[in-house]
């Protein structure tokens, strides 16, 4: 892994989902008082009944609250443990929806730390078109999403807004309780430049009042709700549940290893080590378990973050799903380092006659390296110009060493319009187009697109980097 000019970015891919959670909620102004949670509480104002039945999206009622619960917590982790330590905020308020009739609420905000959680709600009866609209049926066919969320300062002077990827509420990923449908939506933390790239270390206590408004998408028209006031809150501290170190440093012919500190949270973890590779290149990633006195094993995928301190990486990773009561150790299987060594091979464009989409099983052996195959699993064309590589890395044993692997080669923590391209392809006729790999241990894939391939004959792809994971093996016994 090469330094960096800048401090590592750390970009979370956000997915918005869609679902529920309700609760009675109250507000509280002062910066130093934790809110209590009741789990049990339910939303003060009553939605308007609505003949479930009579919708066509069919959406999955539940019939107690304690089913939303078990629903939303089965889908954020560690989201019951976070309100146990009453990390999370429940608003006492809620918004009409423009010329609809029923309201949009606000149920809780759980801020993370890398994600923040909204829990809304919205009153059937504002998705259903009033009785003199010109349409066959007053319930909506198309279900309605979640356009965009907005965040203004409660006097104005800041203004922020996070335009995520609009996600319907699919009956799929929603429930229904009396006569509301329950959504979520996952945001990036509030930063200066809120997005998806920012530095960890940029998190900090945070406790703001903000006007929460978002765009909604019913019935094909966007509409815009008013602004409430939400509490944003993050208890950095509050988050942490242990803190290990170790004294232990691994070192063999190639690499030394220190694991410096070591901290479970209840949303995310992070193992932070010094790692010298004897002149080589780092990868991006360790693969570690976590164990614990009595047995059970916690598999994570360390991706290294370089830091401002020579040598020194930080890795985020998921909590385990449970707490870690006991005696616990740090087993370090493999670390990805990276070689110069380029290789190639050739794919026949000619089994690729008619432009459209086809797919070609080959099970092609093109290359070896570290005592591992290079099998040309599958190639598949998308309209003659874009075209997918499915690469496997076969290990001649189960147990070495050293193996290739098919690990991306471009950083994780760098934007998409800045990263280096580490894959040529090049056709008979002398066009050359850029693309890179991604993947994971055994398997890597290549996509690019091109006009030229459509007049190809042969291309010769070229992967100028090789990821060969060396193999670590130790355990390190962590200290609270």
């Amino acid at each position: 892994m090469k330094k960096g000019t800048n401090k590592s970015k750390w970009i979370l891919i956000v997915v918005s989902l869609m679902f529920f959670s309700i609760g009675a909620y109250f507000f509280t102004d002062s910066s130093e008082e934790k809110l209590a949670v009741s789990t049990d509480s339910k939303p003060m104002r009553k939605a308007k009944a609505v003949d479930l039945e009579e919708f066509p999206l069919q959406w999955r009622e539940v019939d107690t609250f304690e089913q939303v619960n078990e629903f939303y917590e089965e889908r954020i982790h560690g989201l019951s443990l976070a309100r146990e330590k009453e990390l999370t905020v429940r608003p006492q308020e809620s918004t009409p929806i423009p010329d609809k009739d029923g309201r949009m609420q606000i149920n809780e905000v759980w801020h993370s730390g890398p994600t923040i959680h909204v829990l809304y709600s919205i009153d059937l009866s504002a998705l259903t078109r009033k009785d003199g609209d010109d349409k066959e049926t007053k319930y909506l066919v198309q279900p309605p999403s979640v356009e965009s969320i907005n965040i203004e300062s409660m006097n104005g002077s800041d203004k922020q807004s996070f335009q995520h990827h609009s996600q319907p509420l699919h009956p799929r990923d929603t429930v229904v309780f009396e006569n509301r449908v329950y959504g979520l939506i996952q945001l990036p933390p509030i930063t200066e430049k809120w997005g998806y790239n920012f530095d960890p270390h940029d998190i900090k206590d945070y406790d703001q009042d903000f006007l929460t408004s978002f765009s909604l998408r019913i019935d094909h028209r966007t509409i815009e709700t008013k602004g409430m006031p939400v509490r944003y809150f993050h208890d950095k501290d509050g988050h942490v549940l242990q803190s290990y170190t170790t004294d232990e440093v691994y070192s063999d012919d190639l690499v030394t290893v220190e694991p410096t500190s070591i901290n479970i949270g209840v949303a995310s973890s992070y193992v932070k080590m010094k790692i010298e590779a004897d002149g080589e290149e780092i990868g991006q990633s360790v693969h570690a378990v976590i164990k614990t006195e009595e047995g059970s094993e916690h598999p994570v995928r360390l991706y290294l973050n370089e830091t401002e301190e020579e040598n020194v990486y930080e890795a985020w990773f998921q909590p385990p799903s449970e707490p870690l009561t006991e005696a616990v150790s740090l087993e370090l299987g493999s670390l990805h380092i990276h070689d110069d060594t380029p290789y190639s091979f050739t794919v026949d464009m000619t089994q690729f006659k008619d432009h459209s989409n086809e797919s070609v099983v080959l099970n092609e052996k093109v290359g070896e390296a570290y005592n591992t195959d290079i099998i040309l699993e599958q190639v598949d064309s998308f309209s003659g110009t874009n075209m997918n590589l499915q690469l496997k890395y076969e290990p001649h044993e189960a147990d070495q060493e050293e193996k290739l692997v098919g690990a991306q080669l471009a950083p994780m923590n760098s934007l998409q319009e800045e990263r280096e391209k580490f894959v040529e392809v090049v056709t008979n006729e002398g066009e050359t187009t850029e693309a890179n790999i991604w993947g994971h241990d055994n398997r890597g894939d290549i996509h690019f697109q091109s006009p030229a391939l459509r007049n190809a004959k042969e291309i010769t792809v070229t992967v100028n980097k090789m990821v060969y994971a060396h193999k670590l093996g130790h355990t390190f016994d962590l200290n609270k």
